[in-house]
């Protein structure tokens, strides 16, 4: 089990339960899908979502099914994961080559393909139908998202607003299900639900705009993929916003003055954006979501959960990877 949760004894007995249920859930004759899920779900993830529903979970009644739905989630978000890798051609995921690279892209997206039918399927058996609905509400606006941010590969028109919708479609409507799905499954007080889907969705944003940062600003061997991944992608995000519009000497603003550019020198560029204070910048805002999900979680009841929620919370604020 990854070392994140070692703080957190009490989730961290049931997501080994959650790897092995997706372990068993995934499981094939066919050597390739066997030879992806194991390699995939290797234990070195950090289990992140699954583990925010788990905790969600405690604010009601947990029961098994809650493992089950965890599982579902991490499936999930490893297939749009394989599905991002192949789209964008990256070499590595958690440091180690990506499944387009072991399996090809063809064989690569139908592993994916086949995660998300494993997941709908424990969903359609465990969850409730309006639950499983916005499960497929989710992945559809995951898939929007998507394309709307290849389409914007290389432009220089990235506002701030836009920016901010597509992390929202990428990554806290995912948070925000998880937190929402694990209290009202356990049939938790709608008012503490609702509490908990706004925590979860600002820990997202929180969450995205920290794994923008680090792109800039990250240890490569930690964060385990090279530093400038995004801009050689053609991918602006919050810390590169913030410096051009912050750029004493123009040189930014002149490099994205065209409708679009070209990425020849990273390095360069992670420099300006540093000296230009994109990266401090680009902290407030997760600092102002961490702190908005911080007064959600306030007003949940206290206890034990209340209390893993904060902790876990202020834990990625605060990460380096």
């Amino acid at each position: 089990m990854n070392i994140f949760w070692q703080e957190f004894p009490a989730i961290t007995e049931s997501l080994k339960k959650v790897s092995a249920i997706i372990q068993d859930v995934c499981g094939s004759r066919n050597p390739i899908i066997s030879e992806g899920v194991s390699t995939l779900f290797d234990g070195k993830g950090k289990l992140l979502r699954p583990g925010i529903l788990l905790i969600a979970a405690h604010f009601g009644k947990k029961q098994e099914k809650h493992l089950k739905l965890a599982a579902c989630l991490e499936m999930l978000h490893m297939a749009t994961l394989i599905h991002d890798d192949v789209i964008d051609d990256s070499p590595l995921r958690r440091g180690a080559p990506a499944a387009h690279v072991r399996f090809g892209k063809r064989d690569a997206v139908l592993i994916g393909d086949y995660l998300l039918s494993r997941c709908f399927l424990l969903a359609a058996e465990y969850t409730s139908a309006s639950n499983a609905i916005n499960l497929g509400k989710l992945l559809s606006r995951m898939c929007v998202m998507e394309i709307e941010q290849n389409a914007d590969r290389f432009s220089s028109g990235m506002s701030l607003r836009r920016y901010l919708k597509k992390i929202m479609g990428k990554s806290a409507i995912l948070f925000s299900l998880a937190c929402h799905v694990g209290g009202d499954e356990a049939k938790a007080p709608k008012h503490v639900t609702e509490r908990l889907r706004r925590a979860g969705y600002n820990i997202g944003m929180a969450f995205q705009i920290i794994d923008d940062m680090l792109d800039y600003s990250g240890d490569a061997g930690a964060v385990r993929k090279p530093l400038g991944n995004d801009i050689k992608e053609g991918f602006v995000t919050l810390p590169l916003i913030c410096a051009v519009r912050r750029d004493a000497s123009g040189y930014l603003r002149s490099f994205f003055s065209q409708p679009t550019f070209t990425a020849d020198d990273p390095n360069a560029i992670i420099e300006l954006v540093c000296e230009n204070g994109g990266i401090e910048e680009a902290r407030s805002f997760a600092e102002t979501y961490t702190n908005r999900a911080m007064r959600e979680i306030a007003r949940l009841p206290n206890g034990a959960a209340r209390d893993m929620l904060e902790k876990l919370t202020l834990k990625l604020l605060g990460r380096d990877r």
